[in-house]
């Protein structure tokens, strides 16, 4: 539970419900899974953490791949830092990375793919990550 898994979301346009303090989104889960605490990135940059995830009105603990949820984000403002339709990934760090590398077994091909989509952004600033 304390590793942070790989996820892909998309910010839908028209559901920006907040801009701010904390943005309140509308978001389809692309690929792994979300939860409340994970850091997100944009281009290989830290944007913000998730705050709370709902669906239908209601707080869940995590959201997976084909799920629309609502979500908070501490830190950015819409329209400065993210936007929408703007993909953002989990920042997995490089141990997390390690971690389920080597579980690779345990986790479903959408969350691999995922985590290979986020090596590769953050290998673009940092060659040895997760190696």
């Amino acid at each position: 539970d304390e590793i942070t898994h790989g996820a892909k979301i998309k910010i839908l346009p028209g559901c920006v419900f907040r801009a701010s303090n904390p943005a309140i989104v509308g978001c389809e889960i692309l690929g792994g899974i979300l939860k409340p605490g994970y850091k997100l990135i944009k281009d290989g940059k830290q944007v913000g953490e998730i705050k709370q995830i709902q669906i239908e009105g209601k707080n869940v603990d995590e959201a997976k791949i084909g799920d629309k949820v609502a979500v908070s984000i501490l830190g950015p403002t819409v329209g400065r830092q993210i936007d929408e339709s703007d993909v953002l990934y989990t920042d997995v760090s490089g141990d997390d990375y390690k971690k389920l590398a080597k579980h690779a077994k345990l986790i479903q091909e959408h969350e691999k793919h995922v985590l290979k989509e986020i090596a590769e952004i953050k290998r673009k600033k940092e060659p040895s990550y997760g190696l």
